[in-house]
């Protein structure tokens, strides 16, 4: 017979890293569905018209935050 007995200290960290993985093999399933996705679409697409593609992308979103921006300041 022990006089002082230690309490396991019980946390909830496994629980929740059990939760963190599910949520992220969630998120890496249905990252992985979406490039499928976009690669069966842009499979017969040639090196040039993804090129432009990736140009207005780029111009559209760039000019989207700078309208942001330029709106915060002012």
């Amino acid at each position: 017979m022990s006089l002082f007995r230690r309490k396991k200290i019980t946390s909830g960290f496994h629980i929740n890293d059990a939760l963190a993985a599910r949520v992220a093999n969630r998120i890496i399933r249905q990252q992985t569905r979406m490039a499928d996705y976009l690669n069966r679409k842009t499979a017969y697409w040639s090196k040039a018209s993804k090129l432009i593609a990736l140009f207005l992308f780029c111009l559209l979103f760039g000019s989207i935050c700078l309208y942001f921006i330029i709106k915060a300041i002012h």
